[in-house]
């Protein structure tokens, strides 16, 4: 997405997109409406004119804004990270909503802007070591401010409604859930964020009604348009048995599969220099500026990417990649004397090697790459691009008789033998796991298919037409020129 070049990282919000939203959410006569991070108040403004009785209290930071937005209610400066929403000074006792549209931005992403603008770090979510280094422990400050003020007024009926990521609304509704916030409502109204902030991602008006009194209800109702919020919703998502689920109507005629994957799902190399480590597969393996390349062959292997995999373009050999280490944290200093022409190589390109800024290379062996171990040469191989809007699972073969790497946007699983690779292919391109993947996916997501959703697909208890089945595996061996053992493969699908 566009991100906005100040400090607050804010969008402000036009005048009547904040009005529609207001109407949608319902605003009554007597409601004391909040507004943190309310920038220039627009929100406050489109209360005022909707409910003039209403009582309006801002919150902001900038004091430019502080001055502007007072026009509207009584605005304050205060850092909305520091506030104790529960000690506001109301003088009314109304209904309370609150509203507005905190910054649409990263920790990370202030922080390379030098902002401040930040509550005090830590790792919220308790990520282990290599998800907090992958970018678990980085946070959504809109995430972060509307889960402050659920939290923090938990224990009285409120509504709320924020513009925001769609994403961001997802993340919510699951930390409601699992947090026991007593949500009672929820829906997502779709916005043109390009239309209205020029910025490419998918946004929501995002409304949650708060009832410490009531049963909760973690499920959301999908409207496609905030401005025909009186059309049918599209979809519902929602919490079912302590998992998010896409869609709840789907998920609920294949949830028997949705559980624990037989295979383990692996992820594919991470390098983080191509120019260096991949090479154009022409006469020989070649650089980027047309040299060949002489290495030591062993270190070379094919490898594959998402749009690859995904436009099935799986059995063409494209490109080579070097792979220094057999496992990651392997030494490399050995490689002088028993790769001297790939220790030269790499040495003429330290400059951009050692300088690779992910934290997962420090303190690392020198040239270290990522997303390697044992299984990455298995010599057959199941391949999913975690990129792309359908899954299309792809049985991967050797290409140049060894065995193929899959890139950092993909995942696979690895075997030894051809007829179990053919057969769990098919079985993941078969109808019942389809559907399961669509009730649990959501297409909007940076990255739509995830090791974690990959990880729920029980191939055990997924409906099949065995003899079905068996005839679409053996024809995908066969497509690719493996072997086929249909004796051994029966007897796999009954271990099932």
């Amino acid at each position: 997405m566009s991100v906005p070049q100040d400090e607050f990282g804010d969008f402000q919000t036009p005048l009547p997109l904040a009005t529609q939203c207001l109407r949608v959410l319902g605003l009554p006569d007597d409601a004391r409406v909040l507004e943190p991070t309310c920038g220039r108040g627009a929100f406050l403004e489109a209360a005022a004119a909707l409910s003039p009785a209403s009582e309006r209290l801002g919150l902001e930071r900038h004091p430019a804004y502080v001055e502007e937005a007072s026009r509207w209610g009584e605005v304050r400066e205060a850092n909305v990270f520091e506030v104790a929403f529960g000690d506001l000074p109301w003088r009314t006792q109304g209904p309370l909503v609150v509203v507005g549209n905190p910054p649409w931005v990263t920790s990370a992403a202030l922080a390379r802007l030098g902002s401040d603008n930040l509550p005090v770090k830590s790792n919220r979510r308790g990520a282990r070591g290599i998800d907090a280094l992958l970018g678990s422990s980085n946070f959504d400050v809109c995430e972060y401010v509307i889960e402050k003020i659920l939290t923090e007024h938990r224990g009285e009926p409120m509504s709320l409604g924020m513009l925001c990521k769609t994403q961001v609304a997802r993340n919510l509704l699951a930390y409601a859930a699992a947090s026991g916030l007593p949500v009672t409502d929820s829906a997502v109204y779709r916005v043109d964020s390009t239309r209205w902030f020029g910025a490419n991602v998918d946004a929501c008006w995002l409304v949650m009604r708060l009832d410490p009194g009531a049963t909760p209800r973690y499920v959301t109702s999908v409207w496609d348009d905030v401005f025909a919020p009186h059309a049918t919703p599209s979809r519902r998502f929602g919490v079912v048995d302590g998992l998010l689920v896409a869609d709840v109507d789907r998920y609920s005629s294949v949830r028997e599969g949705d559980g624990i994957c037989p295979y383990e799902w692996r992820s594919g190399l991470k390098h983080d220099a191509a120019a260096v480590f991949e090479l154009v597969a022409a006469s020989g393996p070649t650089t980027r500026d047309g040299r060949v390349l002489e290495v030591e062959s062993e270190y070379l292997l094919p490898l594959l990417k998402s749009t690859d995999v995904f436009r099935g373009r799986h059995r063409e050999l494209s490109r080579w990649v070097i792979v220094p280490q057999r496992t990651f944290g392997e030494e490399t200093a050995s490689l002088e004397q028993r790769a001297p022409r790939l220790w030269a190589y790499l040495l003429s390109h330290a400059r951009v090697l050692d300088a690779r800024r992910s934290s997962i290379y420090r303190n690392r062996p020198r040239f270290t790459v990522f997303g390697h171990g044992e299984y990455t040469y298995a010599p057959y191989k199941v391949a999913v691009s975690g990129l792309h809007e359908q899954p299309v699972f792809r049985l991967v073969a050797p290409l140049a008789d060894r065995p193929v790497v899959l890139d950092d946007t993909c995942y696979f699983l690895p075997f030894s033998d051809p007829t179990e690779a053919a057969l769990v292919t098919a079985a993941l391109n078969s109808k019942g796991c389809r559907d399961l993947i669509e009730s649990l996916v959501f297409w909007d997501a940076k990255r739509p298919i995830t090791k974690r959703l990959l990880s729920r697909l029980d191939l055990r208890r997924l409906p099949h037409d065995r003899d079905d089945l068996l005839a679409r595996a053996a024809g995908l061996a066969r497509e690719a020129g493996l072997g086929w053992d249909d004796e051994w493969a029966s007897g796999l699908l009954r271990g099932w």
